[in-house]
C-alpha cells in the first residue's frame, strides 16, 4: 500500500500506522521475545549445538542424578563446553558422552558459561584432539 492510500484509509493517524504495518514486517532472526534464533536463520554452529542436546538428551539416563534435574534447580553441564567442541573440531558425539556431562546447581552452570573443566574421565576427549 503506498503513502497516498495510507492517508486516504487512516487520515490523521495514517504515519502510526504506516509505521506499525513496517514494523510488523520485519523478519528478525530470533524467535520473538526470546535470544534464541530461527532454524531458518542458523549457522553452523547452531546446528552443532542443537545435535549436541540432541545427543545429550538421549544418554541423560547415563548421567548420574540426572533426577535432581529441574529449572531452577539443577541443569546438565557439558564439562567441556559446546562451544569448545564446536572451536576445536571435537564430535557433537563426544561433547554429549555422559563422561562429560555432570549435574550442577543452576546458578553455577550460568556462571561457568563456556568454561571448560577437564578430569580423569573426559580427558579423553581433549586427548582424540591430538591425534
Amino acid at each position: 500500500m503506498s503513502i497516498e492510500e495510507y492517508q486516504q484509509k487512516y487520515g490523521n493517524k495514517w504515519l502510526r500506522q504506516w509505521k506499525h504495518d513496517k514494523q510488523a514486517t520485519k523478519t528478525s532472526p530470533y524467535v520473538r521475545g526470546s535470544r534464541q534464533r530461527l532454524k531458518s536463520h542458523w549457522r553452523d554452529y547452531d546446528y552443532y549445538a542443537d545435535r549436541v542436546k540432541q545427543l545429550t538428551n538421549d544418554n541423560k539416563s547415563s548421567i548420574p542424578n540426572i533426577h535432581k534435574r529441574g529449572f531452577n534447580t539443577y541443569h546438565i553441564d557439558h564439562k567441556i563446553s559446546i562451544k569448545y567442541g564446536y572451536d576445536n573440531g571435537i564430535l557433537a558425539e563426544n561433547i554429549a558422552h555422559p563422561s562429560n556431562c555432570e549435574m550442577i546447581w543452576w546458578k553455577d552452570n550460568i556462571r561457568k558459561s563456556d568454561k571448560c573443566v577437564i578430569d580423569d574421565t573426559n580427558q579423553w576427549i581433549i586427548d582424540t584432539l591430538n591425534e
